[in-house]
């Protein structure tokens, strides 16, 4: 087996560091500190360019997730090693492990999702349309911008949390762990309900079972990259309740129903539910069919 794929050793000794307060107040920390330092060249760019356009704007907001990667990989190189390398470039074979593949896989499985599910409410009726300008620089550099916030949530939750918690508890424990986290620090997004809260529990979960079946956080991120880019920069609907300006598609109107939330938009439907649903028990099949080995 391959030395950076290695599964996490849960070990006798069970540190303070892996406990569950412990692993909550980091992650909190991480969280804060490390937006206040992607801040630091963010904000020296908006006092640089203090009549840049709202779309350009918009994404200087993602990129001040770049923080947020800085100190977690510093913690993980001084404090994780094991979960560090959990990171870099690794493949035990088939379809484990942080391979190109499974990136460019990862984005295909977000972006068809999110897509089914905004197709569904556009022959429902509840949206309509109309196109803006595509701006190829534009769209390229919103999916690296939209790959480093999606990645710092996936490297803080299916990365730090789960394979710090699996160490000192049961992996049920880990997985309900860091998507409850995942779920409560979005309960400040605008519009949020109990439906969507449902829909970031679900998409929480599911990738957590990518991350114990096939050890990749490259796949994980790039699920989680796709959806929120297809929906907020290709479609320009709200992802977690906020609405790009620089997105392609434009919204002419929206209604509430059971395939679309006017306010917290796809992430707020029961159709979400669904599909993220059945992507969870995709995952495991698919495992369980391959015999793909937990990680």
């Amino acid at each position: 087996m391959n030395e950076q794929t290695r599964p996490l050793p849960a070990g006798p000794e069970k540190k303070k560091r892996h406990s569950i307060p412990v692993v909550l107040l980091l992650a909190l920390v991480f969280i804060f500190a490390g937006q206040l330092l992607g801040e630091l060249p963010t904000g020296l760019i908006r006092r640089l360019f203090p009549n840049m356009e709202g779309s350009t704007a918009f994404l200087l907001d993602y990129l001040s997730f770049i923080g947020i990667h800085i100190l977690v990989l510093v913690y993980c190189v001084l404090f994780e090693k094991d979960i560090y390398r959990s990171f870099l470039h690794a493949r035990q074979g088939g379809s484990v492990g942080n391979t190109g593949k499974n990136f460019a896989l990862g984005l295909l499985i977000g972006f068809g999702m999110n897509a089914f599910c905004v197709l569904l409410a556009w022959l429902h009726g509840d949206l309509h349309f109309y196109a803006g300008r595509f701006r190829v620089l534009y769209m390229l550099t919103a999916l690296v911008c939209v790959c480093i916030q999606s990645g710092a949530e996936e490297l803080i939750t299916r990365g730090y949390m789960m394979g710090a918690l699996r160490k000192r508890y049961p992996v049920w424990v880990a997985i309900a762990v860091n998507a409850l986290f995942f779920a409560v620090v979005h309960l400040a997004s605008p519009g949020i309900t109990v439906l969507s809260f449902l829909n970031i529990v679900i998409v929480a979960v599911a990738l957590s079972l990518v991350m114990y079946y096939f050890g990749s956080i490259w796949l994980c991120i790039a699920v989680h990259t796709a959806w929120n880019y297809t929906q907020n920069l290709i479609f320009g609907l709200p992802n977690s309740g906020i609405v790009s300006e620089g997105s392609f598609l434009h919204l002419d109107a929206a209604r509430d129903s059971l395939f679309y939330n006017a306010t917290f938009g796809i992430e707020g439907s029961l159709t979400a539910v669904i599909v993220l649903t059945v992507f969870a028990v995709c995952v495991v099949l698919y495992a369980k069919k391959k015999g793909i080995r937990p990680q």
